[in-house]
């Protein structure tokens, strides 16, 4: 009887388990389109919203993610004043990663035309700190980056949870113990924040590397 219920005990966990490694996380993006803007630039910030929340999905298993835009009835946003008007249009983006060859596609929209850079996935030097949040129910430990490999400087910090055993996360951050449900750079400038997850297998027709447009370098 003791034995029974040893096993019945397992059995649920490796299918709570099994259950925490394949679904799909609803992200929403909020940029701060004004932070970069000159002190002077009046004129502009009364064209430009000061934020702008787009959506988008992470498709996961255990061995693979891919990050997406979600198309929303009016995917442009028009802004303007005083005759003048600015039209932010959403490139097409996807991001996937291969966590069993430690690959990841990045195909990139630019001017109407399609770009794919195929690499590695790297080693992110986070720093894991003491901090907790709560997040969509999920307990999630801080981590953060220096980030030093763009242009300018920037300041990552991630919010993940060890409950979801998939080192991924949104865009191309990942490399941490557990799926990464929050990051912010440079307090605010931009936010991924996770709004809600389904635990359901993603169709594998769509959990693939896209396949579209002209292979580039990085660089």
């Amino acid at each position: 009887m003791k034995l029974y219920s040893l096993l019945l005990c397992l059995g649920l966990s490796f299918n709570l388990f099994a259950q925490n490694t394949t679904g799909i996380i609803q992200f929403e993006e909020k940029m701060n389109m004004h932070r970069n803007l000159p002190e002077d630039a009046g004129d502009m910030r009364a064209m430009i919203p000061e934020y702008r929340i787009m959506k988008s999905e992470l498709l996961f298993s255990a061995t693979e993610s891919l990050y997406r835009n979600v198309e929303e009835e009016e995917d442009d946003d028009e802004v303007g004043g005083g005759g003048a008007v600015i039209k932010l249009q959403r490139p097409d983006m996807q991001f996937y990663k291969n966590l069993e060859t430690a690959q990841h596609t990045q195909q990139r929209e630019f001017m109407g035309k399609y770009y794919l850079i195929e690499e590695a996935i790297e080693q992110t030097p986070w720093k894991v700190g003491t901090e907790t949040r709560e997040i969509i129910g999920y307990n999630c430990m801080q981590a953060v980056w220096e980030d030093t490999t763009a242009d300018r400087k920037r300041t990552v910090t991630a919010w993940f949870t060890p409950d979801i055993a998939v080192s991924s996360g949104p865009v191309t951050y990942g490399a941490l113990p557990g799926m990464i449900l929050s990051v912010d750079i440079n307090n605010g400038e931009l936010q991924l924040t996770a709004k809600s997850i389904a635990l359901q297998e993603p169709q594998k027709s769509e959990l693939k590397a896209p396949a579209k447009g002209e292979k580039i370098k990085k660089a």
